[in-house]
């Protein structure tokens, strides 16, 4: 056989399960010298973590399709935990998109080979402990998902041996959970209807720990009042207080033996593999508790760790604001700041364009994707410790460590991924590939090769990617709206941010806001150089607004309202002079002008009147835009009263408006 590369398809690192699903799979690996691709795709039935609640979570399902006959030659899947939750019809509908050979975990499906617990030893040593040992009758038993395998083989064995023992199922409650830290309802609904409750068994230790919240609060001492059965011997079970009594079912083991079918499998052999279960006794079931060992032998170090990560996530954030500009220096930044941790090799990708992609529509792969930067480990590298006054793990990574790609060169076909022109494979590969996305949009993906005791950390670096990438291009998006409104926005543009100055500008006659024309007004007004000048407030009216709604419509109202606008503005802006204008809400509209050149107030309302005329006579519209204006003289003073100038101003206004033209008709 040539040296296989096999991809593992798992939920997430976070899950204690899928970590030991990856020690077992990197370790058989490393022993039959294949490459190994990790894709941490979450669920496919889109659940929402209860404590770190994403609804785009379903964007990381896009990593299963990443895989092809060219990149990967057989894949094993933990159908069990990324679809526990779907039917088995939509299992069958998802694992048919896979286009090579499959291994399933945790599930079976008729025609594909399998590794699976024997569920049924571990749970009958544990029940029997339980009934013949600490003589408990009275039984309550939290379940998993009724479409998920191990569920139901563990709730089938659960009632044969009940049955067994004499135990009808009126003495006995089973309740349904979802194998998560989120069963609390089924919990408390099998609590309040079964007071007489002296055992708990739950199919696996996550909903274990969540029974010992819920027991807790109720003031139910674990291994005295009840006791308590887990299944998976997840790495908690030994710690939580007191410990877990559970059925040791090792995942390690399930990824080892399907790593170990591979070659049988390629040759076209279906294989159903069984692992042994066994109880672990500990104090939940009453025995007595087994001393606690503290597994940590290096606490110190695990904590410079957790530090190291914590500063490069700062880093990466820190750094951000200095690479406004959309260029290859933000990928050489990301990875610099990335590397001080410690990173064997990562490949950073992005998609020829961002992808837009919403939940339940399909994805599909991309022909190309561009390779942007790549760090690959020259030698072991030794950490230096720094204190701040923590201890810091610090790889040294030198900047010409960092490759950026010539722009010529970063187009790779998907289907080479794996196998760009940049790796080393001299020997057996171990990746993590995990996509950057925030939101709906997807901007490409990582290429990771770690450790596996730092599998945990990839999550949060990836996020903090994504951020890094998405805050990126809004920066760039902001420097491209900062030019394209320099000339309309030249007032302000020093002064405040290109959002800032949005928020002052009315959206429709693209000219100021009731908010952007009287900070306009007031900082004109009140400025030095403008002491003791001349300044004209006019306030003007559209006249007629309602009947052209009436009678034309809402369209060609807000277009007769762009043209009041933009004849006001014209007007103002022929006046040699400093001005603006505004719609102040509705049909009402205001400007300032501070001049010099007298009798400007005739000059302003013939331009107004000519404009005005012209206009109408230029357009296609069979009714006639116009509008009445008010105006008032002053001084500019810091003591002015800006709202009592305008309001001087809409009373001539209303004088004026007596004259109005009355029909709305041209002719």
């Amino acid at each position: 056989m040539k040296q296989l590369n096999i991809a593992l398809f798992i939920s997430e690192f976070e899950d204690p399960f899928t970590n030991s699903l990856c020690e077992g799979a990197v370790k058989a690996v490393q022993e039959l010298g294949y490459n190994l691709y990790i894709f941490p795709g979450k669920f496919l039935d889109s659940r929402v973590s209860s404590v770190f609640e994403d609804e785009y979570s379903y964007q990381h399902n896009c990593l299963y399709q990443f895989v092809s006959e060219k990149n990967v030659d057989i894949a094993i899947i933990n159908l069990g935990n990324i679809a526990s939750q779907l039917s088995m019809e939509a299992k069958k509908k998802f694992i048919e998109t896979i286009s090579v050979p499959i291994i399933l975990i945790s599930d079976a499906i008729d025609g594909y080979s399998c590794v699976n617990f024997d569920n049924s030893s571990g749970i009958a040593k544990g029940i029997d402990h339980l009934i013949k040992t600490h003589h408990k009758k009275h039984f309550g038993y939290v379940s998993g998902p009724k479409t998920n395998i191990d569920a139901v083989e563990r709730q089938q064995v659960f009632e044969k041996i009940m049955q067994s023992n004499g135990i009808s199922p009126d003495e006995y409650k089973i309740v349904e959970g979802d194998f998560s830290y989120n069963s609390t309802k089924a919990i408390e609904t099998l609590l309040d209807e079964y007071p007489n409750i002296d055992a708990l068994i739950c199919a696996n230790d996550m909903m274990c720990y969540n029974a010992y919240q819920v027991l807790e609060e109720r003031q139910m001492v674990v291994g005295q009042d009840i006791a308590v059965l887990g299944f998976d011997d997840a790495p908690y079970s030994s710690q939580i207080r007191p410990g877990l009594t559970t059925v040791k079912a090792d995942p390690a083991l399930l990824a080892y033996k399907a790593v170990g079918l591979c070659e049988k499998v390629l040759r076209g052999e279906i294989h159903n593999v069984m692992i042994d279960t066994t109880l672990v006794v500990r104090g939940s079931c009453g025995c007595d508790k087994i001393p606690y060992v503290d597994t940590h032998s290096d606490i110190f170090s695990i904590q410079a760790n957790l530090d190291s990560l914590n500063h490069t996530l700062v880093s990466i954030s820190r750094n951000l604001l200095n690479y406004e500009e959309e260029n290859n220096q933000i990928y050489f930044m990301i990875l610099n700041s990335l590397c001080k941790v410690n990173i064997q090799s990562v490949y950073l990708y992005t998609f020829l364009n961002e992808i837009e992609h919403k939940k339940g529509q399909v994805w599909n792969r991309p022909d190309y994707v561009r390779l942007r930067a790549y760090y690959r480990e020259p030698f072991a590298r030794v950490p230096d410790i720094v204190y701040q006054p923590m201890p810091i793990y610090y790889y040294p990574v030198e900047p010409e460590d960092i490759k950026e790609i010539d722009i010529a060169d970063q187009k790779i076909s998907f289907d080479q991924i794996f196998d760009n022109p940049y790796m080393d494979h001299s020997k057996p590969e171990i990746k993590v590939i995990t996509l950057l996305y925030a939101g709906e949009i997807q901007y490409g993906f990582l290429v990771w090769d770690m450790q596996e005791q730092y599998f945990g950390y990839i999550g949060q670096l990836t996020y903090q990617i994504s951020n890094a990438l998405k805050t990126n291009k809004l920066l760039h998006k902001k420097n491209k709206m900062a030019a394209a409104l320099e000339e309309s926005l030249q007032q302000v543009r020093e002064q405040n941010s290109i959002l800032e100055e949005i928020s002052k500008v009315d959206e429709l006659t693209q000219i100021y806001n009731r908010r952007g024309f009287l900070d306009s007004m007031k900082r004109n007004v009140i400025a030095k150089e403008n002491l003791g000048k001349h300044i004209m407030a006019v306030y003007a009216d559209m006249n007629n607004l309602k009947k052209v709604n009436d009678e034309f419509g809402h369209e060609e109202g807000d277009y007769a309202l762009q043209l009041i606008g933009h004849i006001l503005r014209e007007a103002i802006h022929k006046i040699k002079g400093k001005g603006e204008v505004g719609r102040i809400g509705g049909d009402e509209f205001c400007a300032y002008i501070i001049t010099d050149i007298a009798d400007c107030e005739t000059i302003l309302r013939q331009s107004i009147d000519e404009m005005t005329e012209r206009l109408n006579q230029e357009n296609d519209k069979p009714y006639y835009v116009s509008m009445s204006v008010g105006i008032q003289h002053f001084c500019c003073s810091e003591d002015v009263n800006i709202s009592w100038e305008l309001e001087q101003a809409d009373e001539q206004l209303y004088r004026h408006k007596k004259h109005k033209r009355t029909s709305i008709y041209k002719s």
